[in-house]
């Protein structure tokens, strides 16, 4: 029985799908604790006397944590490997979860949200490396999506079985025994599994020799690229100007715009927020196997929802008077397919990154859009103050204040445009040399400004 109990756990090891699926069951935990101030922010006001300002500063703390650990989180990925990134994750959001369960103060508490974020920070990442270096490339796309859908589901369950285990058993058991499981399920990342199969896919890491470098020469060669091109930076650009919109209506300003601009009640709010939650599922099913089964066709995907994003908020802020409810639920359902759009820029850093630096680059590139989102979100709050006059906010405040993400929107999407046209020079340049190049490309006339020069990455 020890011998086939052995001969079972060493196939698991082994095998590609457990071990992504373990990886995946750590971040269906860190949204679930992400996303649990969503139902349970009410009893959080009431237990630790908080306003409501106070209560806005745990979610501003924490994606804050989020979007500034993307890159620390990228590197350490590529120096210790994902299960060790995610047994630390898991340890510090289980620890995390159970303080706040415990916490009798608003500091204390504020201090376990900004250690859930720091937690959380390194989690989609290390499951994207795992689709990266488990299996091969024609898979990542979907997995990537797969992966997603894990986050998905732990955001479901932070809303109505939370609710539930919040008003059977209360708010210590609730928050301390979800953090306890967090912490038993580390159990599971003690022992490291076999080497993984696709370490050296796609571009080779012998070509790119790091050791313990300074991290800030990780993250410059991961921003300039290899011979074959600067996938990061496109990533980047395409993670900012696809994701960043859709980010700042969900969770921030959606309901504000829709309930005090409007004139939407909070349920039709609520019903519009779920649309664009619909879309971003839906489309997620159809975006990412067309970018898999179709590299080359993927960046005109991605282009056109950008230019998507632009096309929405001219829509909602130009029309002459107050939008008609068609044209608002076009504008969610567009900035809903962002999200899963802004994952092509993570294909481009798993196929332009060698595997000794592909978390770096991915950690680059979701900072694009969580940068965006983070100082689309601040701008908008600024200027929407600066305008509201003692009557409150109207619908001409809120165009200027949106405004604000509406030109991050176009200062990416240009950046994206200007990003492309350069790797596909690069691209270019490579093919008439007869050079290996990751994606082939042929030439149109916009390509011509930038096949006469393109300059390299610098050699360490």
């Amino acid at each position: 029985m020890t011998a086939f109990a052995d001969r079972a756990f060493q196939h698991a090891r082994a095998n590609p799908w457990i071990v992504w699926l373990t990886g995946c069951g750590i971040y269906f935990m860190a949204v679930l604790f992400r996303a649990s101030l969503g139902v349970a922010g009410p009893e959080a006001v009431e237990r630790l006397d908080l306003t409501a300002a106070q209560l806005g500063a745990f979610i501003t703390l924490q994606l804050g944590m989020y979007a500034l650990m993307q890159v620390p989180s990228g590197i350490l990925l590529d120096r210790w490997g994902p299960r060790r990134v995610l047994l630390g994750a898991a340890l510090v959001m289980g620890s995390a979860q159970i303080a706040f369960a415990f916490a009798t103060s608003y500091p204390m508490a504020l201090l376990a949200r900004g250690m859930l974020g720091v937690g959380d920070s390194a989690v989609y990442l290390a499951c994207l490396r795992l689709c990266a270096v488990w299996f091969p490339r024609q898979r990542y796309a979907v997995l990537a999506m797969l992966s997603g859908l894990f986050g998905m589901a732990g955001n479901l369950a932070a809303t109505l079985p939370l609710t539930w285990a919040l008003q059977d058993v209360g708010w210590v058991p609730t928050f301390a025994v979800s953090g306890g499981f967090a912490i038993a399920y580390s159990l599971l990342l003690l022992r490291p599994a076999v080497a993984a199969p696709y370490r050296s896919e796609g571009v080779d890491a012998a070509a790119s020799p790091r050791g313990w470098r300074s991290p800030f020469q990780d993250l410059a060669q991961a921003w300039r690229g290899t011979d074959l091109g600067h996938g990061t930076r496109l990533g980047f650009w395409t993670h900012q100007a696809t994701m960043g919109s859709g980010a700042v209506v969900s969770m921030v300003w959606g309901v504000p715009y829709l309930t005090q601009a409007l004139g939407y009640t909070q349920d039709a709010a609520a019903t519009m927020l779920m649309l664009l939650v619909l879309a971003t599922l839906v489309s997620s099913f159809l975006i990412a196997p067309f970018a898999g089964r179709f590299p080359g066709r993927r960046m005109a995907l991605a282009l056109g929802f950008a230019l998507g994003n632009v096309a929405a908020w001219a829509l909602l802020l130009l029309w002459p008077g107050t939008p008609p409810t068609a044209a608002v639920i076009a504008a969610f359902a567009i900035f809903g397919c962002g999200g899963p759009a802004s994952q092509i820029g993570f294909h481009l850093a798993r196929d332009y990154s060698p595997s000794s630096r592909v978390s770096t680059a991915t950690g680059l590139v979701n900072s694009g859009g969580f940068s965006a989102a983070m100082i689309g979100s601040v701008a908008v709050g600024w200027v929407l103050d600066a305008l509201t006059g003692p009557g409150g906010a109207t619908e001409s405040d809120y165009r200027w204040s949106l405004g604000a993400m509406a030109l991050i929107t176009v200062v990416s999407t240009a950046g994206m445009v200007v990003s492309l046209l350069s790797l596909r020079g690069r691209t270019l340049r490579r093919q008439a040399a007869g050079q290996e190049v990751v994606i082939p490309v042929v030439a149109h006339w916009w390509d011509a400004p930038f096949t006469r020069h393109t300059r390299g990455p610098r050699e360490d």
